[in-house]
């Protein structure tokens, strides 16, 4: 039998492995429910070693490899935190594929598999220490630096780029010409649009759930975008069951308000992040709506377009990254 890899991406909710030909092309891929949030809610990472165990058994058998097959297996993501297998420490930016390959450690873990896993670490702004004086320009990843990485090697931007992961906690990531991470912006914006979806008075405006992509509406996206941008996010949100109570709007016209809201707050903080630097384009990865909201919510407020990576792309980034890195 020929030889092949692993690739484990694991972040805080979901675990994938994929399994590499000796050519390092895609076989296969399984997915598990649940990463390092188990690890939280236990107290200890036994379920991660065991959900992993059993991703690994089960994609190599289903493909007819055995352990003694994987000449190679690499992870990134949570799974190199604190609540993961092993704690590797930040890359500091600016950090390239070359850095975080040599930044990359190995360890054994017997009771997961007989071959060793080799972690990629994630990158932070800066070096040093973090006070109140320099937090606001903190930032910090573990996973979407391999995607970023990936998403660069894909579109080969000619310029600096700004690549948008948009996701429970959105994640923008500067990158220069040369493909390396200056340094990246977290919001918990989806966590925020989750939370006034649920559990506030726009509840029943909304009808309690997210705008469908088939049913998303740019119009309303940016109006949301806009009022957020001139009111703020609460006055913004309330103005939505102005527009369902007395304007009489559906449901999904005020879900799609409501997103353009919320990630206006964004875009905000994003042209903070740029700064001055009028030749970076922005390139937003990720699912509708959500990508389409972003791009919207760009023109509204910046007067600008960003660039929608195709799903296709969007879905190989981080396999792309992690073979950029260490293979």
């Amino acid at each position: 039998m020929s030889r092949c890899a692993l690739v484990v991406d694991c972040g805080t909710t979901n675990l994938r492995v994929t399994l590499l030909d000796e050519n390092r092309r895609r076989l296969d891929a399984v997915s598990a429910a649940g990463g390092v949030r188990h690890t939280a809610i236990d107290g200890n990472n036994s379920r991660l070693r065991t959900m992993l165990r059993e991703s690994i058994e089960t994609v190599l058998a289903r493909n007819g490899y055995a352990m003694a097959d994987v000449e190679k297996c690499v992870a990134y993501g949570m799974i190199t935190s604190a609540l993961g297998l092993v704690e590797i420490p930040h890359v500091p930016a600016p950090a390239g594929a070359d850095d975080l390959r040599a930044a990359m450690q190995e360890r054994a873990f017997e009771d997961i598999a007989p071959f060793p896993i080799a972690f990629i670490p994630g990158v932070r702004n800066f070096a040093g220490p973090v006070d109140l004086t320099n937090f606001s320009e903190m930032d910090m990843m573990r996973g979407e630096e391999v995607e970023a990485i990936g998403l660069h090697r894909l579109l080969a931007p000619r310029g600096a780029a700004m690549f948008v992961l948009p996701g429970t906690h959105n994640k923008f990531v500067s990158m220069d010409a040369q493909g390396r991470i200056l340094g990246c912006m977290t919001s918990i914006s989806g966590e925020l649009l989750d939370a006034v979806t649920h559990h506030t008075i726009l509840s029943g405006a909304v009808g309690g759930s997210f705008v469908r992509a088939e049913e998303y509406d740019a119009e309303y996206a940016m109006a949301g975008a806009r009022e957020c941008a001139v009111s703020g996010l609460g006055r913004a949100a309330f103005a939505g069951r102005i527009l369902q109570t007395l304007g009489g709007k559906e449901k999904a016209k005020l879900q799609s308000y409501l997103l353009g809201a919320v990630l206006a707050l964004d875009v905000q903080a994003m042209q903070s992040f740029v700064g001055d630097r009028e030749d970076v384009e922005a390139y937003i990865a990720g699912k509708a709506p959500l990508q389409q909201g972003m791009c919207d919510v760009i023109a509204a407020l910046c007067a600008g377009e960003a660039v929608q990576v195709s799903p296709e792309l969007s879905s190989q980034m981080g396999l792309a990254g992690a073979l950029e890195i260490a293979f």
